[in-house]
């Protein structure tokens, strides 16, 4: 239905407000994740939106990360990669998610301002016993060292997956083994 540019930009402007507002009060040197599109990734009316969103809320932006799909990117990479620098040098950080889904991407990550590779979660799958998984996540491990960037592993769901990747030098990870998701509460 094409609507995902309005739900992005609800999101977009909620999550600044709750942030400077406090109603999301994150531990020094986290940020919050905002999911982006690649329906509103190819928009190129959306960066004027966030950074107007951002100077209405007065969220800072060191405490954003936006996260982009490497599929996205790829779709639309003039207008991605301009929406990048703008809000990387607004001091915004960035996540390529999905990473590992369409390994095409390989060749533009040199020319993408990323802090962070968000490996896919099929990748994590089983990583405990699955030597496949193992081996692409080392050498995403090895490529994301290289470039220096920080690595975030989706879908870790149990001990054993959680156990691996910190063996395998990943920096953080998300799934039920980390935590289950809850309501945001308001701020007390």
């Amino acid at each position: 239905y094409r609507l995902m540019g309005l739900v992005d930009r609800w999101v977009v402007q909620t999550a600044l407000g709750a942030l400077a507002s406090g109603a999301i009060r994150l531990p020094p040197g986290d940020s919050l994740a905002i999911n982006l599109s690649g329906q509103t990734l190819g928009d190129p009316t959306f960066l004027e939106f966030v950074v107007e969103a951002f100077d209405h809320s007065g969220a800072p932006p060191a405490q954003v990360c936006f996260e982009v799909t490497e599929t996205s990117v790829n779709a639309n990479l003039e207008i991605s990669r301009r929406f990048i620098a703008v809000l990387h040098g607004m001091g915004c950080q960035f996540a390529l998610d999905d990473f590992g889904n369409d390994l095409g991407a390989f060749a533009n990550l040199k020319s993408l301002s990323m802090d962070y590779l968000k490996i896919d979660g099929a990748c994590m799958r089983n990583l405990s016993r699955d030597a496949v998984n193992q081996a692409m996540v080392a050498a995403i491990v090895r490529l994301a060292r290289t470039l220096n960037f920080r690595l975030i592993a989706e879908q870790v769901e149990d001990a054993a997956s959680l156990e691996a990747a910190r063996g395998m030098g990943i920096d953080f990870a998300q799934g039920y083994a980390i935590g289950r998701p809850e309501p945001l509460r308001p701020a007390a």
